[in-house]
């Protein structure tokens, strides 16, 4: 793993570590609780959206292309800090000496990250935008009758067939796009590449820190336009009240562990701009009772809000009737915890996934819908959010000489 941005609790501009000292990566997760309450060392994970089918009474039975495992938490054999022009390099002696470290560095230096050339390709689309405007009427549907009040519908984009350099891929995306909770991650045969704005869950001195990203406005280059923008989005009642019933939802998770009368809501509806997008975001603390574990406090707010709905176990089971494919580590999360008990996590969103084994490349995308929601204006929300990720992609290929296709649309698909 390693952790760039400058939202990520961390001192310096990178944290990264390689190998496994320790690790575990069964599905069961009372013997996962275990591994993390008795791991007094560095500790990197992910959390796959799917882990909700052992946290509540759901299932998933769409198609998952990817097979990323539900969870993994590992102690890393060697961690890279990197502050300034100084790298530190940290490894557990019994395990590791120094001139393996240095030929490491060595190894790190003279790396050549390469594009790899491959076929001809094009992106498709999981779900046609008919079946995507047909599917928020349902979602509405489920709000008017009192079913759901909000929930944030997922589609997939993909690329079959395709060999990319992921490495190349998190360096060619993050100088475009260095959004403050982007993480590159691989394990095996599998990559997440992901340049995320939000931050899921934060601990630092026994408070915990939730951030939740409910409503999306486009930038623009002229500046007139830009502007207006954002204060469209600051003054939209829509995401407004899409972000409020999502705190409200942070709170009530929080609460569950926190000390009483301790949950508060220092920011509401704050806007940050980014390279390609303006967002609206909340800040929920809470003070953690004595004694609790951080995986309980995890656990307990997973999956997180604003990648679910309100009622969230309702909207979830709702969301698996019409999502067309598993979302897997998308909408899940990646973090660490250091051994003085802080924690960051991030919300895995704006992220491409890749598969090397059967050349499966995935990204997805969604939107928060409730009564206001206009489906038409959904789905340019949902593109907004892609279209970075689906420009990175063409330019990774052109610069390996692939012929890239553009994305075909219901009228020019076979």
């Amino acid at each position: 793993m390693c952790f760039r941005g400058k939202g990520w609790q961390i001192d310096g501009s990178l944290l990264a570590g390689f190998g496994e000292y320790e690790s575990f990566e069964e599905t069961g997760l009372e013997k996962a609780k275990d591994f993390f309450q008795n791991t007094n060392d560095l500790l990197f994970c992910h959390l796959n959206y799917d882990v909700k089918n052992q946290l509540e009474l759901l299932h998933s039975n769409n198609e998952d292309h990817l097979g990323f495992p539900e969870l993994a938490f590992f102690v890393p054999e060697v961690i890279i800090t990197l502050k300034e022009d100084e790298a530190t390099f940290s490894f557990h002696k019994n395990r590791t000496g120094e001139q393996y470290i240095r030929q490491c560095l060595d190894a790190i230096i003279g790396q050549q990250i390469k594009a790899i050339p491959g076929e001809r390709i094009s992106v498709n689309q999981r779900v046609k935008k008919a079946e995507y405007l047909n599917h928020l009427v349902t979602l509405k549907t489920h709000i008017q009758r009192g079913n759901i009040y909000q929930a944030n519908f997922c589609q997939e984009f993909y690329w079959e067939g395709v060999s990319v350099s992921s490495a190349t891929l998190f360096n060619e995306g993050f100088a475009a796009m260095q959004n403050p909770f982007s993480v590159f991650y691989k394990t095996g045969k599998k990559a997440v590449i992901s340049f995320s704005p939000e931050r899921f869950l934060k601990v630092k001195d026994n408070i915990i820190t939730s951030q939740p990203m409910k409503g999306t406005a486009p930038r623009s280059n002229d500046a007139i336009i830009d502007a207006a923008n954002k204060e469209a989005l600051r003054t939209s009642e829509k995401e407004r009240r899409e972000n409020v019933m999502i705190v409200d939802l942070v709170r009530n998770d929080l609460s569950h562990f926190a000390t009483k009368a301790s949950v508060k809501v220092p920011e509401l509806y704050r806007i940050e701009s980014y390279t390609r997008v303006h967002q609206m975001y909340s800040t929920v603390t809470a003070e953690l009772k004595p004694n609790t574990p951080i995986i309980t406090a995890l656990l307990k707010a997973f999956p997180m809000g604003s990648m679910t709905g309100a009622p969230k176990v309702r909207a979830m089971h709702i969301l698996e009737e019409l999502e067309h494919s598993k979302r897997g580590i998308y909408s899940g999360t990646i973090g660490f915890i250091q051994p003085d008990g802080s924690a960051d996590f991030n919300v895995v969103i704006r992220s491409l996934i890749y598969n090397e084994e059967n050349k499966y490349l995935s990204c997805h995308a969604g939107g928060g819908i409730t009564d206001l929601s206009d489906p038409e204006a959904e789905y340019e929300e949902c593109m907004v959010k892609v279209t970075p990720l689906l420009e990175l992609v063409q330019k990774h290929f052109t610069q390996s000489n692939t012929t890239f296709l553009p994305l075909k649309d219901e009228k020019t698909a076979s």
